[in-house]
């Protein structure tokens, strides 16, 4: 009974945040500065020059209907709501003139899968590791020199350590950019410019499997790095402190005195209950990779969603924008739903 009446109550307030959230998504972008159609029209003009001012005007009320801008303000936010629980997220009005928003978003979002899983993996991996190393032994070498290069990486901007990451790298001949070299693919002619990325991926996998696959690993290599050593110190960080706490309880002092060695004690005592604060973390963690990382994307020039959302607000792209938006919003909510009822799985105190 307790567990059913704490999800219930979760729910209800992850679906009360979520709409918070959706309200707050439509009004943010109906009061930037600017009109979208405006925007929508100049791309038009820049693309189609010779078109006519009679189809200019009808294209401009055909979108003016799409998106609702010719009504009322209520009945826009009833079109806004509809479209995103479909996620028919409209059509992109700068970027990519004219194309689906959703097929943007699913030609970026395997990139940045690919190169945030492996990163928040490794991170997590590391900072968990280092973490309960540290706090077993508090205030030793090992610990106080694990605290500070941790706090040393974890304050560095992320945008800087890419740039030197790139000058230091640069000299060796490593790509430092991009996904793949496509200049050289390209002048194989396993693929043409064209394409989508997707479609040339699978055209040069096609062409030389092991190549491609090479290729992009040398690709994703500095940007990882760069994430895994920016990001691990704020886990080792949180682990270290929950296992400082956890190291005092009166179980842990229990197993050390009935015989267990330092291994089991650490790992099968005070590592399995140190778990519990990080598990909102990680689901959080992984609940991000949907927004990807921006500044990194934007340094080595990665395609994926972070790159994405940073030339959507640069164009002024506002369905792109918006429907990022949404989405990581929706994903947010959820994985804090989902490490609320996980905590109340594991602890029954909380479900109490």
């Amino acid at each position: 009974m307790a567990l059913r009446d704490y999800v219930a109550r979760r729910l209800v307030t992850a679906f009360i945040t979520f709409l918070l959230v959706v309200t707050g998504n439509f009004f943010i972008f109906r009061l930037m500065p600017g009109d979208p159609m405006l925007w929508y029209m100049q791309a038009i003009r820049q693309q189609h020059q010779q078109m006519p001012p009679e189809e200019l005007e009808k294209l401009e009320a055909q979108i003016e209907s799409l998106f609702g801008f010719d009504k009322p303000f209520h009945e826009q936010f009833f079109i806004y709501i509809t479209s995103l629980f479909t996620f028919d997220f409209k059509i992109s009005i700068t970027m990519e003139l004219g194309k689906p928003v959703i097929d943007i978003i699913a030609e970026r979002l395997p990139l940045t899968i690919l190169l945030l899983t492996p990163a928040y993996a490794i991170a997590i991996w590391v900072g968990m590791r280092l973490g309960a190393e540290a706090a077993w032994r508090r205030g030793k070498k090992f610990d106080v020199a694990a605290v500070a290069i941790s706090l040393f990486f974890y304050s560095m901007p992320i945008y800087w350590l890419g740039v030197m990451l790139q000058i230091i790298v640069a000299p060796t001949g490593w790509p430092i950019a991009g996904t793949l070299d496509w200049t050289y693919w390209q002048g194989l002619g396993a693929t043409s410019g064209e394409k989508t990325f997707l479609q040339q991926f699978v055209d040069i996998l096609a062409y030389d499997p092991l190549g491609a696959l090479v290729d992009l690993i040398s690709h994703m290599l500095l940007p990882v790095i760069t994430l895994v050593v920016y990001m691990y110190g704020g886990y080792f960080l949180v682990m270290r402190n929950t296992m400082l706490d956890i190291l005092t309880q009166d179980y842990v002092t229990t197993a050390r005195a009935i015989g267990h060695d330092d291994q089991t004690v650490l790992h099968r005592h005070a590592k399995r209950n140190a778990m519990l604060p990080m598990i909102t973390i990680i689901v959080l963690a992984f609940a991000g990779i949907f927004s990807g990382a921006v500044l990194t994307e934007t340094i080595f020039s990665w395609q994926g969603m972070g790159r994405l959302i940073f030339d959507a607000i640069n164009a002024r792209d506002y369905p792109v924008m918006e429907a990022c938006f949404f989405i990581m919003a929706l994903l947010v909510v959820i994985a804090n739903l989902i490490a609320d009822i996980v905590y109340g799985f594991l602890d029954p105190r909380i479900r109490y």
